[in-house]
């Protein structure tokens, strides 16, 4: 299991000269918060979006040069090893809500063979719930948004960050795989963590596709 932080990727601009932006932390037991690999991405990089995140780098924990990511174009990333090295490419396939989800879609192909991984975000029945509770949520959050501007002319700030804190999430589950086995090789449920099935993919091609992954609930 790991975990990857995802609220400095967003303000990566931010980020103290020399620090890094972000680290993978084990999240299995036994060595729970230790530092797996450190996201390096500069401070000078554009914003971008979800199809063409700036390019970023990982080092191990003795800051040894681990992977670089870079984005090719309509949602590619070429991902080489510390020597430069090709090791995979990462594609994101945009998604959509109505009029009906196109779940986004993530796919793994590693440079030296193997069968390419391929996940969508959220199942089939969470996002056939989630359209169906929407117009719901869009009533609650008017109405909230109406109580938090109220609590805004009165002066009470703590109570209106409070009702505009609340939203329904879309659903995150993903689970990476390739087309020829049930085999799961990468899994996201929720909070920012992975499990990883080691045999089944290079550990920095699953660093790269986490934070690309967790960089999209930023």
């Amino acid at each position: 299991m790991i975990h990857v932080p995802n609220k400095q990727l967003r303000r990566h601009d931010r980020t103290a000269p020399g620090e890094p932006t972000t680290t993978v932390h084990q999240a299995g037991p036994g060595a729970q918060g230790l530092a797996l690999a450190y996201v390096h991405v500069p401070q000078d990089a554009p914003k971008g979006g979800r199809r063409t995140r700036p390019p970023f780098t990982l080092s191990g924990p003795n800051g040894e040069p681990l992977s670089s990511v870079r984005s090719v174009g309509d949602g590619v990333y070429e991902v080489c090893g510390g020597d430069g090295a090709p090791i995979g490419r990462i594609t994101r396939r945009g998604g959509r809500t109505l009029p009906w989800p196109r779940r986004v879609r993530w796919s793994v192909q590693p440079a030296q063979g193997g069968a390419p991984l391929a996940g969508e975000v959220g199942t089939r029945k969470a996002w056939t719930v989630f359209v169906l509770i929407s117009p719901l949520y869009f009533v609650c959050w008017a109405v909230m948004s109406a109580q938090g501007a109220l609590w805004l002319l009165l002066g009470e700030k703590g109570e209106a960050k409070k009702e505009a804190a609340w939203e329904m999430e879309p659903p995150t589950w993903t689970r990476w795989r390739s087309a020829d086995g049930p085999e799961v090789a990468i899994e996201y449920q929720t909070g920012r963590k992975y499990r990883l099935a080691a045999p089944r993919l290079d550990h920095r091609l699953a660093y790269a596709q986490a934070v690309l992954h967790v960089w999209d609930r930023a």
